[in-house]
Parts: structure tokens; sequence; C-alpha cells
């Protein structure tokens, strides 16, 4: 709470007030010993500003206009948010700075806002005062950037004195949750529609060029004895002298149904970077543009160990429905268990500073039972007390080391006395999470998906081992599709939206239910996520240059990497004949209409990827 400023003084204070007593100076020492007399008097002042008012402050968050504890955003779309914070009573704070707490899945767009960023370089963040009972409002403008769940918890009030010698952090609460679905895009159609009446056609009807009872002439042919009467075309059998039969058209829907992968390893990234990301926006774009020409859409969603069936349907409400699911099966959950290490620390303790700064506080939550360790140890007591203090700031000014073992065991035993509180473990877990780095990974990455924050460095490491589960998730995607093409019925189209540009080896048991699916005359395309720059064929020799330094020349390595793995998993599934498209190309969900327009025309022709 004590500034560096209030330290040096009260450094001052204390070595005036002893070489004024040790030379008899009396106007030294009686000066020092006044101005250490008001700095206490101003840090009884705050201390009582801080712990007596602050509590009477409270904060309506209005998103949209509206202030509902729950609700419906979409992803990349404006979001006018509002914070109005109340005294609930007369207080008063000469200087305080509130900033509204910003989930990772939003972001702030500054071309949206250009005049506050022109003073301030936060504008989810305000500096003023609190007079009596007026109120301080925050309005900024952002964007939800990723499908899932996106989570406003509150305030950070960070209070300051005139002078400032003093400072206090607090965190007033103001939880609010909102399901973020993805947003479609249109897709220009490769082919004309074929419009037959002069009316909108009934649902799931389409030109399918083989016999059937439909209404559009196929061909004339010979009869047959057999052939049902009302097929005889008359008139041309009397031309003829011939008996003739018509053979009309069958109308069948093209039933599509989307495979998409939702593992662990498609939702590590930033959000509006992962893979999860590209997939769902590019599935939400492909159900869209089939359900405008009436083409029943189902979707499975799979991840290493389950999958969910969601039958096929038209319509808009079968549209919001699926984009629901969607974006439930965007939000984080845990990963797999990961390593420990120092980035992963120090990135826990930066949010916990932020939602829980009461928790931090060693005099109001601390591990018992800890001897040399001054911040925490119930032995010293007396010196907890004594840092409440201003004369404790003469201790502090001692220590200055910047990484040391007794500062990195003193984080690690106030985030166990955090987790203890928050998760309510046993009383032994604190003296097992300080010593056992596997339960504090795990209890450490559990509350940064809690906070809202994604699988990204440090808590999950893409190249890591954890991160895919190949095994299982080709299982879970085979038992689904084969199940799907042992219920279907003659060319369908089955989109597979996996993210398999990290397999080492081509897709085995995968591959077989792609067979079964092919001889079962259905139409396969397959989409893989991709970064933008990483396509086959998008590195040329120049891009590889010595003289650049190791990062550079290691990102280069790794997006080689990346290329060299989309074009092997482009040659095995052409083998196969399934065209494989990437979700950054653009054109892959034309690819997916031609294809689905294959096989409402019932035609075989291969279409491959560009």
């Amino acid at each position: 709470m004590i500034t560096n400023r209030a330290q040096w003084l009260v450094l001052l204070g204390v070595a005036g007030s002893v070489v004024g007593t040790l030379t008899n100076k009396g106007l030294l020492a009686h000066s020092s010993l006044a101005v250490l007399a008001w700095i206490f008097v101003e840090w009884l002042l705050f201390r009582w500003r801080v712990e007596m008012q602050l509590r009477h402050l409270r904060c309506i968050r209005t998103v949209n206009g509206s202030t509902n504890e729950s609700g419906t955003l979409w992803t990349g779309r404006r979001v006018k948010i509002s914070v109005e914070v109340i005294p609930e009573r007369r207080v008063r704070f000469p200087f305080i700075r509130l900033r509204d707490w910003q989930p990772e899945n939003l972001k702030i767009d500054p071309a949206d806002q250009p005049g506050l960023l022109e003073h301030n370089d936060w504008p989810n963040e305000i500096d003023a005062s609190i007079s009596g009972e007026a109120s301080v409002e925050i309005t900024y403008t952002a964007r939800a950037i990723g499908a899932g769940q996106l989570e406003f918890r509150g305030v950070s009030v960070c209070v300051f004195d005139l002078q400032g010698l003093f400072i206090a952090r607090r965190f007033i609460k103001a939880r609010q949750k909102f399901r973020v679905l993805p947003t479609s895009g249109a897709v220009d159609a490769t082919a004309p529609t074929v419009k037959r009446v002069n009316a909108l056609p009934p649902p799931g009807i389409h030109r399918l060029q083989r016999a059937g009872m439909g209404s559009e002439l196929l061909e004339l042919r010979e009869y047959v004895p057999g052939d049902p009467p009302k097929a005889i075309a008359w008139k041309v059998s009397a031309r003829r002298d011939q008996l003739m039969t018509r053979e009309y058209e069958s109308e069948v829907p093209v039933r599509t149904t989307m495979f998409v992968d939702c593992s662990f390893g498609t939702k590590h990234g930033e959000f509006g970077k992962r893979p999860l990301d590209q997939i769902v926006r590019l599935a939400g774009s492909i159900a869209r543009s089939a359900m405008s020409v009436r083409d029943p859409v189902g979707l499975v969603t799979c991840d290493d160990a389950t999958a969910q069936h969601m039958a096929s349907g038209a319509g808009d409400r079968h549209f919001f429905q699926m984009l629901d699911r969607l974006s439930e099966n965007s939000i984080s959950t845990s990963p797999p268990p990961v390593h420990f290490t120092q980035e992963l620390i120090d990135e826990v303790w930066r949010v916990c500073e932020e939602l829980h700064p009461e928790l931090l506080n060693p005099t109001i939550n601390h591990v018992p039972f800890f001897w040399f360790n001054v911040s925490s140890g119930s032995t010293f007591a007396w010196l907890r007390k004594l840092r409440r203090t201003p004369i404790w700031a003469c201790v502090s000014m001692l220590n200055l080391i910047r990484r040391s073992k007794r500062h990195e065991r003193f984080r690690r035993t106030r985030l166990a006395a955090v987790f203890t509180e928050l998760y309510s473990l046993p009383a032994d877990q604190p003296q097992n999470l300080v010593f056992d780095n596997a339960r504090m990974a795990e209890v450490c990455q559990r509350f940064l998906i809690d906070a809202g924050y994604g699988w990204t460095w440090p808590v999950v490491d893409r190249r890591g081992n954890e991160l895919h589960d190949w095994h299982g998730k080709f299982e879970v995607l085979s038992d689904a599709l084969t199940r799907v093409v042992a219920r279907s019925h003659d060319h369908e189209l089955f989109v597979l939206l996996v993210d398999l540009l990290d397999h080492p080896d081509p897709p085995g048991r995968l591959a077989d239910a792609i067979r079964l699916a092919r001889a079962r005359h259905h139409r396969v395309v397959v989409i893989c996520p991709c970064p933008d720059d990483c396509r086959p064929g998008s590195l040329t020799i120049g891009d590889l240059d010595s003289k650049q330094n190791l990062t550079r020349l290691l990102s280069q390595a790794e997006r080689a990497r990346r290329i060299s793995s989309a074009e092997k998993l482009q040659r095995s599934l052409r083998r196969l004949g399934v065209p494989v498209a990437f979700a950054s190309d653009g054109r892959a969900a034309q690819l997916v209409l031609a294809e689905a327009e294959l096989a409402r025309n019932g035609r075989t022709s291969r279409v491959g990827s560009r």
C-alpha cells in the first residue's frame, strides 16, 4: 500500500530524527518527527477511506442497452458497454482509478473510439474523483473475437491519496455472462440455381438426374412391360407408332452432415486465432448456404472421447440451435495435465492481482505453520502487524532481490491460500500446493480457465505431447462417420472439419471410414484449419534468408514445417478421391457447394481443392 515516495519520506524522517537526536539538533529532530506524524495521519485517513467507504461503491454494467446478467452476442460485431459506478452513501475519494475488467475474448478496437485514445490508452479505464453521491460512468466499444462464452467479472478499483503516498487495489464484483455465437458469412454459389417453375420449390427438392417420380422430364425411352400406364407418353407414341415411356427426375434433398472437431488441440491459442474459431466460422457459413436452398443440415461434434449428434433439419430455428451447439462446444474446458513453469505462476499472479487483490493480503489470507516466511508465517504475527504501518517501509527497502527462492516461495504460498479460499480445498491442501508442482500446475490452469483465458502459453504448449490425442480423436470421428453412413441414403454430403495439420502419419482408421462413405456413393470433403500463411504452395525460396535473426529463422522453419504437413495431408487424402481445403483459403465453402452440386446432379466427377 505504501509507494516508493512514502518509503523515501519515512526513511528520511527516521534518519533525520536519529541524526537530530544524536547531534542535539532539535529543529531537525522535531521536523523529522513532524513529517513522520503527518505520514501516519495520512495513512490513517487513507485506511479509513479504503476500509469504510470503498465498500459502499457498486457498479451497474449495460451491454447493448441491457443490464441483464446473461444474453447473446455475435463474433465480430460491435458491443457498446457502459459501466456506472454508484456510491450507495456519501463518500469522498480525491483520486480514484476505475477500470472495467476486460475478458480475453473481448477486443477493444481503437478505430471505433479515436477520441478516447487521445487522452487515455485504455478506453475502459478512467481517472476520476468521487465526492458525495455523484456517480462515474465508463463507456467504450468492443468486439467479441471468438465463439464460446464471454464473462464480465467486475471493475478494478485503484485508490490513491492526493500526495501519492499510498495506494490500494480492490475489485468490485459485477458478473454478467454472455453466449457468443459465431457469425456466418455469405458464400457465393459456384453454379447457378435452376428454377423450374415460377414459384419457390418445396423444401428439399433439387434436380437429381436419375429416374424417379419428380416433375421434371429426364428422358423418353421405349415402353418396357411393367411400366405404369400413367408414365406412357401417348402423343409421342402416336407420332412414332410405338409406345414410349416418360422418365422423370427424382426429387430428393441433398443432406449435408458436418463433423466438427472440438478436441483439445483445436482450442489452443488466442481467441479469434484458434483452429476451432476457423472451424466454427466456416461451419456456420456452410450451414447458412445449404439452408438457403432448403437443404437439411446435420451436425456431429467430436472431441477426444465422445461425439454428440444433432439431427438434420432446416429453417431458422434449426440454424440457431446449431450455432448454439457450436458455441457451447467452443468454451474452453480443462486441458490435459501440463508442466509446472515459472511463466505459469507469473501469469496466474498477474490475473490474481486484478481479480482478487484482497485475497493476496497476508493479513487476511495466509498459510499457517510456515517458518522463515515473514509475510505469511503465524509465528511472526508481530512483524505482520508492523508491516501494516509506514515504519515497515524502512525494512522493506533492504530487501531488493528481484528473483530469489524466498520470493518465489512467497508467491506460491500466497497463491495456495487464494486457491484454498476460492475452491474450498481441504485444510492440508495449501501445504501440498506449495511443494507439489503437478498439483499446483493443475489448479493454476483451472484458475486461468475460470478467469476466461484461452489455452495459450504458458498454460499449454502446442508442440507438447499433451495437446493432441490422435488415437482418441480418430476413434471417435471414425465411429461417428460410420454410424452416419449406415443410416444415410445415397448421394449425401459429409463435411469433415478436422484439425489434421500436426498429425505425423496419414489417418488410418479414418481413411477406412472415408472409403466406406465413398463406396456408398456419398461425397466427402475434408477442411483443415490452418494459419493464413501456411497453405500449400505459399512458401517461396526467397522467404528463407540466412541473414535473419534466430527468432525469425525459427518462425520461418515452423512455417515451412506446417506447409510441408499441409501438402502431405493433401496428397494422402486425394488418393482416396476426397478434396481437401484449408479454412484460411476463403474458397473452402465454395468447394463444399461445388460438391453439393455434384451430389445434386448425380455426377461422379472429381473436384480438387485449390
